[in-house]
């Protein structure tokens, strides 16, 4: 009977220290759970205001939103920096899994939109960068007609550029983002168009060649700026669908959003009752 008693003290000093062995590996297991690996375009090598920061920043916090129901995720930057064409092209050949990107036909008709707006109505209008010196030929431009008498600088690639050939707008064209400012300068174009939450830094960082934001004009035409994905992956689009919203009715979405200084610039820009609006008519 003796002998039965130390048998089972010997036992249970067994399982008493083998108990935490057995916890950590358990705690390891369920920390080492697969996770979904999800591959974003690399930032752009360009946006002096680190243009692509807040889309990384809203995926991530979407996929978090829907951790719980839709399991861990890995968000990974893709090794190799694709234009705004080649993008699309990396997405659907499966090299990336998500792009952010204005809509367009081409866009939808070949991939999955997620059509919550990422920019909110920023995305809807569009400042114009000139030379300080022609500050007030500009503030005698209020419609269309008196636009077209002058002429732009846009890049061919980006989804403006059909917007101000429906138009009937002249525009002068190069692939050469940082090649604008300087046409502009010497006065082979006009006016630059661009987004409102890009135009402050820019302007702030070409200072030297007298480049300034028109004070009294703004564009205006609907511009979706949305997630994309593949249109077979169905589930990850219906997860960061999913997430959005949470993150749009837990207040995480704008608490984001108006942590950049140049969205909260662009709001009050969008709002201020001096700017003329001009709108343009849309032809896809």
């Amino acid at each position: 009977m003796l002998e039965l008693f130390n048998r089972y003290i010997r036992s249970m000093k067994a399982s008493l220290l083998l108990a935490p062995l057995f916890f950590f590996a358990t705690t390891i297991a369920a920390n080492t759970a697969p996770f979904s690996t999800i591959v974003t375009p690399q930032n752009s090598l360009t946006a002096a205001d680190q243009f692509d920061d807040y889309f990384s920043q809203l995926l991530h916090l979407a996929l978090l939103k829907t951790e719980l129901t839709d399991g861990k995720f890995l968000l990974h930057a893709h090794p190799i920096w694709y234009s705004d064409k080649r993008r699309l092209t990396a997405l659907t050949e499966g090299k990336i899994d998500v792009l952010w990107s204005n809509t367009s036909s081409e866009l939808e008709n070949s991939a999955q939109a997620i059509k919550i707006p990422l920019l909110k109505n920023l995305n809807d209008y569009r400042l114009l960068l000139i030379r300080k010196e022609d500050q007030a030929l500009f503030s005698q431009i209020n419609t269309v007609e008196d636009l077209r008498k002058l002429k732009g600088g846009m890049n061919p690639q980006w989804p403006d550029f059909a917007v101000m050939k429906a138009n009937q707008l002249p525009l002068v064209t190069s692939v050469a983002y940082e090649s604008f400012f300087n046409m502009l300068a010497a006065k082979r174009f006009d006016y630059f168009s661009r987004g409102i939450y890009q135009i402050q830094i820019e302007a702030d960082s070409h200072t030297h060649l007298n480049l300034v934001i028109a004070e009294h004009l703004m564009l205006s035409y609907p511009s979706g700026f949305y997630f994309f994905v593949d249109k077979k992956n169905k589930k990850l689009a219906q997860r960061i669908e999913r997430g959005l919203h949470a993150a749009i009715e837990d207040g995480s979405f704008d608490t984001l959003f108006y942590s950049f200084p140049k969205y909260r610039w662009g709001m009050e820009q969008v709002n201020n009752p001096q700017r003329k609006v001009i709108d343009l008519s849309i032809h896809e």
